[in-house]
């Protein structure tokens, strides 16, 4: 059996068939910062964006940017304690923080509204973060997530974000990575054990879904000819949904095999 799934595991699975838990990712980037950079140099920063795992931090001046370099491995490492698998890279540029200020232009395109359902899921994945933070996240994610919405580019399949490219620039690189590659192999034969955290862990899911669903292809038409090998292909099939729902028994979830499967597999 794998280790229990946390509640912040579940709700970030479920945000992420809706689309949402890149843009939660990226909202609680920005409003960890404060908290991550220190009292002192979040009055001189701003984070102004998260692209492709980059956080992109704005500084008062070189001086300042200049003295951030030094402290970027360590602001890395309190993002992976935090939010782990969100910001893989910091990049800081020279411009005065718009803290305090109204912004020089309004939305000229309204942004969609988030569904009830959507605004609770939200409220729950904030409710997992530090409480004096909460608030702060949920507003940040909320607005993200509407951005989000208003792509005209669909969302990576591997990580949600909306991308031109399927799977995202970001993910394409992530799934050439040999421990990526290895924790995928090891999840074909184990879809309940992962051993990575946040977007590499989705990256070897999805490795691993993609190699079990062509073995499921593979293995279908010699199971016609060959019905002593039915057994094979319902582990198979187990392991397939499992490694979908996260889920050990997935006897309720056969709809989710292709129909010709299901036709085949009375149980899984």
């Amino acid at each position: 059996m794998g280790k229990p799934r946390r509640i912040s595991d579940l709700l970030g699975q479920a945000l992420k068939q809706h689309g949402l838990e890149s843009g939660f990712k990226r909202g609680a980037a920005l409003a960890l910062w404060p908290e991550i950079a220190g009292e002192s140099l979040s009055q001189l920063t701003e984070a102004e964006r998260l692209e492709d795992g980059v956080l992109y931090v704005r500084v008062c001046d070189s001086v300042v940017g200049h003295q951030l370099t030094y402290m970027r491995e360590e602001f890395l490492r309190r993002y992976r304690e935090k939010l782990p698998g969100a910001v893989h890279e910091l990049r800081f540029s020279v411009g005065r923080p718009s803290k305090g200020q109204k912004k020089a232009q309004p939305e000229i395109v309204p942004l969609p509204a988030l569904s009830s359902e959507e605004e609770d899921r939200l409220r729950a994945l904030a409710q997992q973060m530090p409480e004096a933070l909460q608030g702060a996240i949920y507003k940040a994610a909320r607005a993200v997530v509407r951005r989000q919405k208003a792509s005209p580019h669909p969302p990576c399949v591997v990580c949600g974000s909306p991308s031109p490219e399927n799977p995202c620039k970001s993910c394409q690189r992530m799934l050439k990575d040999p421990l990526i590659e290895k924790e995928a192999r090891r999840l074909t034969r184990r879809p309940l054990s992962g051993r990575l955290d946040g977007e590499m862990l989705l990256a070897a899911r999805y490795l691993a879904g993609r190699d079990l669903e062509a073995q499921l292809r593979e293995l279908l038409p010699q199971v016609v000819r060959e019905p002593q090998l039915l057994p094979m292909l319902q582990d198979t099939a187990r392991r397939f949904l499992q490694l979908q729902t996260g889920q050990k028994d997935v006897t309720a979830y056969r709809h989710l095999l292709p129909e010709t499967l299901q036709s085949l597999l009375k149980e899984v």
